[in-house]
């Protein structure tokens, strides 16, 4: 299983966005120089998410984008379903075997219930997390 660039691309803009939530809007060139995602690309995704309701937009020379809920409140399984379409390791050709039919079916739920589970300001805090360590033992 494999998520696609537009999810991974998804999932950096939203993050970033997540770690400026309360400045204002962001604008598109500066997620797109700040997570290298060309800015053609990453205008569609935005348009994506903001079509379900995950970003606001707001027009003019102070505009730009932000989450439209608290980074808390959107999980990445929402990010990536807004993105790609629903998660999927079953299809009715495998309900002919069982028991591969309820193995997929299983890491499936497992795969979704751990993304919807993770929500932006987890990541954030994974970062931050990581970020803070690096610094540390840089300095020794």
């Amino acid at each position: 299983m494999n998520f696609s660039i537009k999810v991974q691309y998804g999932i950096q803009a939203a993050l970033e966005l997540a770690k400026k939530f309360n400045a204002g809007p962001v604008q598109i060139g500066d997620i797109a120089r700040s997570q290298m995602i060309p800015v053609r690309y990453l205008e569609q995704l935005l348009l994506i998410l903001k079509r379900r309701h995950l970003l606001s937009s707001l027009r003019g020379k102070e505009g730009g984008y932000n989450l439209a809920k608290h980074p808390s409140d959107i999980s990445v399984l929402e990010v990536i379903e807004a993105l790609d379409g629903p998660i999927n390791l079953t299809n009715k050709r495998l309900k002919k075997y069982p028991v591969l039919f309820e193995l997929f079916e299983n890491l499936q739920n497992n795969i979704k219930d751990s993304l919807k589970e993770t929500t932006l300001e987890d990541l954030i805090f994974r970062v931050s997390k990581k970020e803070r360590a690096y610094i540390y033992n840089y300095n020794i």
